[in-house]
């Protein structure tokens, strides 16, 4: 994988303090206290170095460069290792890493029959949650990944990375600094697409590269995000050159972070909000123009968020997901929940999803090639949605349609292609009791 050390050599990139705020060392500690072979029992992270984790011979360290969860991670392209981990639960998400180096893993559950993941994507996303599995019956479990040493054609090389593991994963939105509900004020620059920002370098053409970062060492610079969610995390840059950031939620108290670090991070959880009401929040970040000592600069960075909601996801090849029409399925081209999302560009092409509950959103995609989506819920129309969005503007893992208030039972969720040529996407639903 791309060296983040190299590329953050050429640029220059939070902690606080608060009772709903909490600094970040790429995505918050092990959540386990038991040591031995005890089996993680109850929902939360649990790191690759936790004792219910097993690696083979095979396996090394992952590029420090990069903000994993925990602070490190492990890597192979061993064909034959083998990593597992023990835990008590009825549903567990490997954290890992997609991008263009990346290979293809095999991923069982209590040794039974094994689903082929190819880490494969576009756009570099490290710590990001790879696979869930869901469904399984209550008690102890045991899941394996096993390196095949296989990939696809395009693919650079055949890594396979061991970040972390969530048991009982909440549902977590993984936004771009170019979603529309982003907000700067002048003062920041698009950060070099050369680095390996998430979501940055790629692009559809004629459409221009968009997207990765941006940059500000200008005091008062600011950059606001309105969200819906229960915590969200700021994911920028640690370095040798980072400076002091102010950040606020819901314009309560102000919390200064110094993102400086003398060892380069990419891709870090650099802020931490959590325990927040399940409602609207706007997060305020400010560049103070100030730094530490030892620092040689003072740059902030801001690449992308993660929002964490209650409720249960449904990625886009779930069985509860029907499909009619032209779809194509497999896009790996973006930063999409798990890795993959369904477009359609035929008009009447129709995405339908099967649940059970009283909430329900789609999760989709806002940019320039989307097009309008028809929408119907328990097979009535309820409205039309128009999803183009100028550049550089892009939305990804966006919540494009919630409904809210409904019966409790099941229902179905219809989204419908309203016109041919421009694309409409499923990445994935998500599903509250």
């Amino acid at each position: 994988m791309r060296s983040a050390g190299r590329d953050m050599r050429r640029v220059g990139i939070l902690l606080l303090a608060g009772m709903l705020v909490s600094c970040g060392g790429g995505g918050g500690g092990d959540s386990t206290s038991g040591g031995g072979g005890s089996s993680p029992s109850a929902g939360g992270r649990f790191e690759e170095s936790n004792a219910a984790v097993s690696l083979s011979a095979g396996w090394t360290a992952s590029d420090p460069g990069f903000g994993w969860s925990g602070g490190a991670a492990k890597q192979s392209t061993v064909a034959g290792a083998l990593a597992s981990f023990t835990f008590t639960g009825s549903s567990v998400t490997w954290i890992g890493n997609r991008n263009t180096s990346s290979g293809i893993a095999l991923v069982k559950i209590d040794g039974g029959s094994g689903t082929e993941v190819d880490l494969f994507a576009r756009p570099n996303e490290i710590r990001t949650p790879v696979i869930t599995m869901k469904g399984l019956s209550a008690g102890r479990h045991t899941l394996t990944i096993q390196v095949t040493g296989r990939k696809r054609a395009e693919a650079l090389s055949n890594i396979v990375v061991l970040d972390a593991f969530d048991v009982q994963a909440p549902v977590v939105s993984h936004l771009q600094e170019t979603d529309p509900d982003v907000h700067f004020s002048d003062g920041w620059l698009q950060a070099d697409s050369n680095f390996s920002w998430s979501g940055g370098g790629v692009a559809t053409l004629p459409d221009p590269p968009v997207g990765g970062a941006r940059v500000t060492d200008t005091p008062g610079a600011n950059v606001t995000l309105t969200f819906r969610g229960t915590s969200i995390d700021w994911s920028g840059y640690r370095g040798p050159d980072a400076g002091i950031a102010r950040v606020q939620v819901d314009g309560g108290a102000a919390s200064e972070v110094d993102t400086y670090s003398p060892d380069f991070k990419i891709q870090d959880v650099v802020f931490t909000a959590t325990g927040l009401a399940d409602a609207s929040h706007t997060l305020t970040i400010e560049a103070t123009g100030r730094k530490n000592n030892a620092s040689t600069g003072a740059q902030i960075v801001v690449d992308a968020f993660d929002v964490t909601t209650p409720g249960r996801r449904f990625q886009e090849e779930d069985p509860a997901i029907t499909y009619s029409g032209d779809w194509i399925h497999g896009n790996v081209n973006r930063s999409w929940s798990e890795g993959a999302a369904a477009t359609s560009a035929v008009a009447g092409s129709r995405a339908t999803f099967t649940f059970s509950g009283t909430s329900v959103s789609w999760i989709g995609c806002r940019k320039a090639s989307i097009g309008p989506a028809r929408i119907l819920l328990d097979g009535v129309f309820v409205k039309e949605i128009e999803l183009f969005e100028p550049v550089p503007i892009e939305a990804y893992q966006h919540t494009i349609f919630r409904a809210d208030g409904l019966a409790n039972g099941t229902h179905t969720l219809t989204i419908e292609a309203a016109t041919t040529g421009p694309f409409i996407v499923v990445d994935a639903f998500d599903v509250r009791p």
